[in-house]
């Protein structure tokens, strides 16, 4: 091997003689290209630098080294291994790398295949102040989104004492939510934030009434897990402050109708959240189910599911193959759709195996059969509850201070047609 490696050398560099017309020797020059390096990778990644490696290229003579091309510029030259860690990268960015190899007459190969990848953020973390959040930009009362955080609505959504509520959603860029076989909610990334900001119009009969912002909750997934956190507004709507204690505040208001309204509105606590928000010891959403996602909302005329599909946000989904969780409110769906809808989105993230409610036997969520959920052998229970507003009677316990009357008079329509 040693004598035909050296005889490969001699015949590249070798003398001629006779060639050139008269007696100066003339050389044979290597024009032949190396053959591309193979099998790029990106691995290691981090917020700021990754790791590549390729296979190692071969030639007619040998290889001297290799060029590495970011997004297609050269930024590396004479590397002689077959890995390199770029570093000084930006956090959460898209990068495309490819290698060529170079022999001892500068032939430079082809394009190595590209590598793709994008950097990770930092893990996200609760700020003392919502501002600090990045949620929203501008004038933070006028709660307009930050580029980025996407507006998302609920076809049926949970009461909590008549407020108005905004819900946003930001994902780590570059990736996005991904429908995994019948799952009832999408994956969504680390590093994804949800917001809700809860309010009220203070006169609901002029559309431009002033409002006052009560709290506005997040919720972030870092290393798989949900955490979530509450920000009070203050009196002046110029910043909310973080806050694990909760507290109450009053409220008053003119509704649609025109009458005086007065609410006793019950911050949560962080542990009241976590009650609500743990299925098997799990912190998890409850409203942003896919089917709950299921509709055309009020700020696209396109199905809220293909329209984040269309944007990038939401991937391996078909709306057409997604069950719709029905609008309670909805008066032409018979009643008992209804019912089973509105005890679903009020009352299952409870009443399920692994909610925080079990020594009942019940489970409300919709796609529980009918004759599993315990709903008609409790359903005198549910009538009284449903009604009442003591604090350790009441369902649901937490989130309301005063009756839902329009929920109240479709669930009692909606028993009474069990029997």
């Amino acid at each position: 091997m040693k004598k035909r490696s050296l005889l490969i050398v001699i015949i590249a560099t070798i003398v001629q003689f006779g060639c050139s017309g008269d007696d100066s020797p003339s050389v044979i020059a290597d024009t032949e290209n190396p053959v591309a390096p193979l099998n790029l990778i990106a691995s290691n990644i981090t917020g700021t630098s990754a790791l590549l490696s390729w296979d190692a290229s071969t030639d007619n003579v040998a290889v001297t080294s290799y060029q590495l091309y970011q997004d297609g510029t050269l930024v590396e030259t004479n590397l002689t291994a077959t890995s390199f860690s770029p570093s000084n990268l930006t956090e959460a960015s898209g990068y495309s790398y490819y290698v060529t190899a170079l022999d001892a007459a500068g032939n430079e190969s082809g394009a190595s295949n590209t590598a793709f990848f994008t950097t990770q953020e930092e893990p996200l973390i609760f700020q003392p102040t919502l501002s600090s959040m990045a949620v929203f930009s501008g004038n933070l009362a006028d709660l307009n989104p930050a580029e980025g955080v996407q507006l998302f609505e609920l076809n049926s959504g949970l009461f909590t004492d008549y407020a108005v509520k905004q819900r946003l959603i930001r994902l780590p860029s570059g990736q996005a939510m991904r429908y995994e076989s019948s799952e009832l909610f999408p994956t969504f990334p680390n590093n994804t934030l949800m917001a809700k900001t809860f309010y009220y119009n203070l006169d609901e009969t002029n559309p431009n009434s002033e409002r006052q912002i009560i709290e506005t909750r997040i919720s972030i997934k870092v290393d798989g897990v949900w955490s979530m956190r509450t920000y009070i507004w203050n009196q002046d709507q110029t910043e909310a402050a973080y806050n694990e204690e909760g507290g109450s505040l009053p409220v008053s208001y003119t509704d649609s109708n025109g009458t005086a309204q007065n609410i006793d509105y019950v911050i949560p606590t962080r542990n009241n959240c976590i009650t609500c928000h743990s299925k098997s010891n799990v912190v998890t959403p409850i409203g942003p189910k896919l089917r709950n996602w299921n509709f055309t909302p009020s700020y696209t005329n396109q199905n809220q599911l293909d329209y984040f599909e269309s944007i990038g946000i939401l991937e391996g989904v078909n709306s057409s193959n997604i069950s719709v969780l029905p609008d309670w409110t909805d008066e032409s769906l018979d009643i008992l759709t209804r019912g089973r809808a509105y005890i679903d989105i009020n009352c299952a993230h409870c009443h399920q195996p692994g909610g925080e409610v079990t020594n009942f036997g019940l489970d409300f969520r919709l796609e529980t059969a009918f004759g599993d959920s315990g709903i008609y052998a409790n359903r005198g229970e549910i009538e009284v509850r449903v009604q009442s507003n003591v604090p350790t009677y009441r369902m649901p316990q937490i989130g309301r201070s005063t009756v839902d009357q329009a929920g109240v008079t479709m669930l009692l329509e909606y028993l009474d047609a069990l029997d």
